[in-house]
């Protein structure tokens, strides 16, 4: 594929989609190094010496050359941008500052946007995303696969319904095909739109049925997306959060003491579900398998999420509605994982929310 526009970084990146890396790292000075499998790799410096400072510089001018407004990189400290090689990959690029040296990060996105069967996702979220209205929140930490999970419910909605969806990204990651019932317009942070704030206040004059926010992150954000679900607008935003109750958490840490109470009854009534979920490695070392915890909105929920006294007995209510909802708790997903021998004991031990409770389940206490 070497032509006069190919730059050892394209090889680099060509080589972690080949290994199916989900993250490159390149560092001054450092080893170059893939995630794999969400284990480390460290590739040979007889393969790949460590790159100088200038030639980690070289890498960064030649995957920033197409963007609108090209940056002076000795006056950057961070820099996030979608790259990609034509036919092979997309990437979701972080170029940082350390040490007053250069790294980048390149997330690895597919071509494609995986189905539900593809990612294992039970037949709930399918139901999930047939909602017409209300606040979904999608959580996990960093590297969980929240992303992907929003994109693969995008798609399956477009490809079933014909809605409009306006996205707000950042940056933007999958791209969405127009071919299909509904359509999508996204919208890139920095490029096409100011802040996810703004992207809300827009996204409401701009004929909506559904709105996905790359995240909610702040008190402005958090209640123009409760306001677009009242007003009977599907909403699906990302949050930082390992938990369902995390999750809750995280949204009424953004607002005073004074107001919690108005905001959970916002919670309580536009909520519809909470999807968390964790990537772990699967048993015969062959990829990873996401293992999630889905709390569905329903009465008792909505009873418990008004008295914040008894949030701790939301899980209990998670589990118990399993059958009926669809609803289930992390440790209740990663004893089925193990029971289906997918995922080694250990491994889903060290995930559990509550390992000791995790362990008498499995009766290895």
């Amino acid at each position: 594929m070497a032509n006069a526009d190919w730059h050892m970084i394209d090889d680099l990146l060509l080589a972690a989609h080949k290994h199916q890396a989900s993250d490159l790292l390149v560092r001054t000075d450092d080893r170059v190094r893939m995630r794999i499998h969400g284990t480390i790799v460290t590739i040979s410096p007889d393969k790949v010496p460590p790159q100088s400072r200038e030639q980690v510089l070289d890498m960064i001018r030649h995957l920033t050359r197409r963007l609108a407004n090209v940056p002076e990189l000795e006056n950057i400290q961070n820099l996030d941008f979608h790259y990609s090689l034509e036919n092979v990959a997309h990437f979701r690029v972080h170029v940082m500052r350390t040490h007053n040296n250069f790294g980048i990060v390149a997330r690895i996105l597919p071509m494609n946007i995986p189905e539900f069967g593809e990612l294992r996702l039970p037949p709930v979220i399918r139901e999930i995303a047939g909602y017409r209205n209300g606040l979904i929140l999608m959580a996990g930490a960093t590297g969980s696969g929240k992303s992907t999970t929003l994109a693969a419910m995008t798609d399956y909605i477009i490809e079933h319904k014909p809605v409009h969806v306006v996205t707000i990204e950042d940056p933007i990651e999958f791209r969405y095909s127009t071919t299909k019932k509904g359509t999508v317009c996204q919208r890139e942070l920095g490029r096409d739109v100011g802040d996810y704030a703004q992207g809300l206040n827009d996204a409401m004059r701009e004929t909506p049925d559904i709105i996905v926010v790359g995240e909610a992150r702040d008190r402005q954000v958090i209640q123009s997306a409760l306001q677009a679900a009242e007003t009977g607008h599907l909403v699906m935003a990302t949050v930082h959060a390992t938990t369902a109750i995390g999750t809750m958490q995280r949204v009424m840490s953004a607002f005073g003491l004074d107001e919690q109470e108005a905001i959970r009854e916002r919670l309580a009534e536009n909520l519809r579900a909470i999807i968390v979920q964790k990537l772990l490695p699967l048993k015969n070392g062959k990829g990873r398998i996401v293992a999630l915890e889905i709390m569905i909105r329903n009465s008792v929920i909505k009873h418990f999420i008004l008295d914040p006294d008894r949030w701790r007995e939301i899980p209990r209510a998670m589990e118990e509605g399993h059958t009926l909802y669809g609803s289930q708790t992390f440790d209740q997903h990663l004893q089925q994982l193990v029971e289906s021998d997918l995922v080694e004991y250990e491994e889903a031990l060290a995930n559990a929310v509550f390992p000791e409770d995790f362990a008498m389940r499995l009766g290895r206490e």
